[in-house]
């Protein structure tokens, strides 16, 4: 008679696991196919349209043409819940996000159509209140080839792609205000050419808009610089390739770069060989979000030494 109660009793908590589990899985599915698109719209302030959203097993959910702003568009999107979801109010856990084909572009002076940032503030990890804003908990955030479009006033683009990028962080989840690890690698795609120059980005970011990184871009054609080149280089310099180092650091009120270049190959207005030498030059820059001020101090330069050489 034991061994019966002990396998009845074995087998109604497996059934009672079972359930809820399934009930879980019920509700998660329900409460992210009814409230996904418009708790996104309200939480980080952006339209957001969908034109194709299912659930599929294992617990995820895969969003197609996904348009954000007008700015943002993504071919696909899987996101892996958690079934934990079901327990609270509001409060959306992923295990992962993976976004494929991402395209955005971007316009001088049309930053606020970008949405989300501010989620990173210190001031919104705390949950929820009866009627606030969902919060959203993520283990590990993946992006797959990626495009990103930059154009100014006069047409210049600067076009970034074949981007792989990921976001996690040293804790369980990434939490606002918490430290988010990055990583990204790509390509400069050269204007009037196609030559792809290889581009790594690597760094963290916290709240309060906190952000350390380090940037490297090799064999960037000059021309691709777009307004650099146009204002500084172009009268002097036919052509040569770029080599770019820099460590960033982004505060909630400015910007500031120890930059390092060294442009190779070069080849001078009228001149029919490439310079001998490579031109070096070091430099701290600073922007200034407020004002809208550029600032660059400590220029070093091997330019005279370069000249003299030339002459």
């Amino acid at each position: 008679m034991k061994p019966f109660f002990k396998k009845t009793i074995y087998l109604s908590a497996i059934f009672t696991v079972i359930g809820l589990i399934v009930l879980g899985y019920t509700y998660t599915v329900r409460n992210l196919k009814s409230f996904v698109a418009k708790e996104l719209e309200k939480s980080f302030g952006a339209k957001l349209s969908i034109a194709h959203m299912r659930m599929s097993f294992p617990l995820c959910l895969q969003l197609k043409g996904v348009k954000i702003n007008n700015t943002i568009t993504i071919a696909k999107v899987y996101i892996y819940p958690s079934p934990a979801s079901a327990f609270f109010k509001k409060t959306f856990i992923f295990s992962n996000i993976k976004i494929l084909e991402p395209v955005i572009r971007m316009e001088k002076s049309h930053y606020e159509n970008f949405a989300g940032f501010t989620q990173f503030k210190n001031d919104t990890i705390n949950l929820p209140s009866k009627n606030s804003k969902a919060v959203f908990f993520v283990s590990r955030i993946d992006v797959k080839n990626a495009t990103i479009i930059y154009e100014d006033e006069d047409g210049i683009v600067i076009k970034l792609v074949k981007i792989d990028a990921n976001l996690k962080s040293p804790y369980v989840y990434l939490m606002a205000g918490r430290l988010l690890n990055f990583n990204a690698s790509g390509f400069i795609k050269n204007k009037d050419s196609d030559i792809f120059s290889p581009l790594c980005l690597t760094g963290w970011m916290k709240g309060d808009y906190i952000v350390k990184a380090r940037l490297k871009a090799q064999n960037v054609g000059l021309a691709t610089l777009g307004p650099v080149y146009e204002k500084y280089l172009k009268q002097k310099v036919e052509k040569g390739s770029l080599d770019f180092t820099s460590r960033i650091l982004i505060s909630k009120n400015d910007l500031k770069a120890d930059c390092f270049c060294r442009i190779n190959d070069i080849i001078l207005k009228g001149a029919v060989s490439k310079l001998h030498m490579p031109l070096i030059a070091s430099f701290i820059l600073g922007l200034d979000f407020k004002d809208k001020a550029i600032k660059i101090d400590n220029l070093q330069s091997n330019l005279f030494s370069l000249l003299f050489n030339k002459s």
